[in-house]
């Protein structure tokens, strides 16, 4: 008989049922595109490899007007976006770009973000020092100063 009572009491709850959260994984698996995620988004361009961070730093800057044109296209459509973009790339060695990705956003704007990809896709960079490949991942803030 306490048993049984125990069961019951086990199986019916005065409480509210209370949502575990999901995992990180299955978050991120149900997350739409161009939501933040990722890696936090530092101030400054991060560089593992043979070139310097100045010879990064200057040729993003050479597209700095067709990246601000990724951003101010959407605009209209999105009054008062804003955020953050962390773009992690692979330079190899000759100084072009192999991959190019978002790593991290709170912009939240897929069409921002793939424009982004495609202009820094585009840059060329110095040969590099040393190595085959340099891995840089870099910050895109929005609106731009």
């Amino acid at each position: 008989m306490l048993v049984s009572l125990l069961i019951v009491l086990a199986c019916s709850s005065s409480t509210p049922d209370v949502a575990e959260a999901p995992s990180p994984e299955v978050a991120a698996a149900k997350a739409p595109a161009g939501t933040i995620g990722g890696q936090p988004i530092l101030p400054k361009p991060m560089v593992i490899g043979g070139i310097d961070n100045q010879a990064v730093e200057d040729n993003i800057l050479k597209h700095r007007e067709e990246i601000k044109a990724c951003y101010t296209s959407q605009l209209a459509q999105t009054p008062g976006l804003r955020g953050k973009v962390l773009i992690k790339f692979s330079i190899d060695a000759e100084g072009k770009v192999s991959r190019s990705n978002t790593r991290s956003t709170s912009l939240r704007n897929e069409a921002v973000e793939s424009c982004i990809n495609e202009q820094v896709a585009k840059t060329t960079f110095p040969a590099l020092k040393t190595g085959r490949v340099a891995i840089v991942q870099y910050p895109f803030v929005f609106p731009m100063p």
